[in-house]
């Protein structure tokens, strides 16, 4: 499949020896994923873009997804975080999309009218370690749910903000801070898999119904049906008895195209089918932990 004229078939396949996705945040409203590859290949860099939306406005989210062409690239381009962004009035603001760690917080009692940008704006020019913020919203409506998670890759970040963010105002409101608690792990999950995080109170993750492993990318494997990289489908537990097959596509379908999307009735979990591994990736490493709905929905490949 090409994408843009890129065949993302010549993209190698994320392993434990190196990482080929960035994270690139800071992004003026107006930036889309035209803008980015143009960017980078004016470096350069061939690259392919996941642009996150935000959905209330339609512009970007803040930040978006970079793919390299090889680990080395993507190191290469790291070196450019804080430097200045040619034809925007920015610089760049880099991380490894993926790490071991990661550091989780809820943020409560946000007004109607915050969006995504407006929490990556409040956060990332405070935190170094600043990773992505996720505002939930009503997939039927679109409203926001007035809560969300922002994530940090050092502990340090996400303790200085559970103090020093508490309480501060975001647009009209006083944020209610609180840890975004790591799952317990179920049988048969790796113990590098990443932390998921659930909103503050019990839950528990839901183990595949099938029965096989719960597998991530990055971690050799013996080769079989659920490490093949043509595997593709993303295993979601947790779920509420009320989310619909259609409220799980829109949570997922910003990280790529969808082929479709199943849930099993009376099982609480569903499976979302992407048309590339790299998507699927990306949807475990963003939506671990994040509710689906009312649910604390569990993603794993």
């Amino acid at each position: 499949m090409s994408y843009d004229g890129i065949k993302s078939e010549s993209f190698p396949q994320q392993g434990a020896d190196g990482r080929t996705t960035l994270w690139m945040g800071d992004l003026e409203p107006w930036i889309n994923e035209n803008f980015i590859r143009n960017l980078w290949s004016q470096m350069g860099e061939q690259v392919n873009v996941n642009m996150i939306l935000d959905t209330s406005s339609g512009s970007n989210a803040g930040y978006c997804f970079v793919e390299f062409t090889s680990p080395a690239a993507a190191t290469k381009a790291l070196s450019l975080n804080g430097t200045p962004m040619p034809f925007t009035n920015r610089v760049f603001k880099l991380n490894r999309a993926q790490g071991d760690s990661e550091y989780s917080i809820f943020v409560g009692n946000l007004g109607p009218e915050v969006t995504e940008f407006a929490l990556v704006s409040l956060f990332y020019s405070r935190f170094p370690s600043f990773k992505s913020a996720k505002i939930m919203t009503d997939p039927i409506t679109g409203r926001s749910l007035c809560y969300g998670f922002v994530r940090f890759s050092h502990e340090s970040d996400q303790q200085r903000a559970l103090t020093e963010m508490q309480g501060v105002h975001c647009r009209t409101r006083p944020m209610r801070i609180s840890i975004a608690t790591p799952r317990k792990r179920g049988p048969g999950v790796a113990d590098n898999a990443g932390p998921g995080m659930d909103m503050p109170g019990p839950a528990g993750m839901y183990p595949p119904m099938a029965g096989p492993p719960i597998l991530f990318p990055g971690v050799p494997q013996p080769m079989n049906q659920f490490t093949d990289p043509n595997n593709t489908t993303v295993f979601v537990g947790g779920l509420s008895g009320y989310v619909t097959e259609d409220e799980l596509r829109s949570s997922f379908q910003g990280f790529g195209e969808i082929t479709h999307v199943n849930i099993l009735p009376g099982r609480g979990c569903g499976f979302v089918h992407f048309v590339q591994r790299r998507a699927a990736e990306m949807a475990i490493n963003q939506m671990q932990g994040y509710p689906i709905g009312n649910s604390p929905g569990s993603s794993s490949i």
